[in-house]
């Protein structure tokens, strides 16, 4: 069974969320190469959802403390909000 890791993160700026937006865009296989697939939507010039599946609750947690917590610690200076939910996934296409 999967697993869904979904991040609301609201930034301080537009200029803010597309710095991030670059860097995450960039690093994002090195930083969670546990993930099985990952969507992330821009509901707005500063607020983005983030939807990341891993084959297991294990594998989710190996990010959650390590390259999660480093990527929030280094840029929580460029965000207003950030709200996670974890779920287990019921329908993937």
């Amino acid at each position: 069974m999967s697993f869904c890791r979904t991040s609301i993160v609201e930034f301080n700026t537009e200029a803010d969320a597309d710095a991030f937006m670059a860097n995450y865009n960039s690093n994002f296989e090195s930083m969670f190469p546990e993930a099985e697939s990952v969507m992330t939507s821009k509901v707005s010039p500063t607020l983005y959802v983030n939807n990341t599946v891993f084959a297991t609750m294990e594998d989710m947690e190996k990010t959650g403390s390590g390259a999660r917590q480093a990527l929030l610690d280094k840029n929580k200076d460029c965000m207003k909000l950030v709200s996670t939910h974890v779920g287990e996934v019921t329908l993937s296409k």
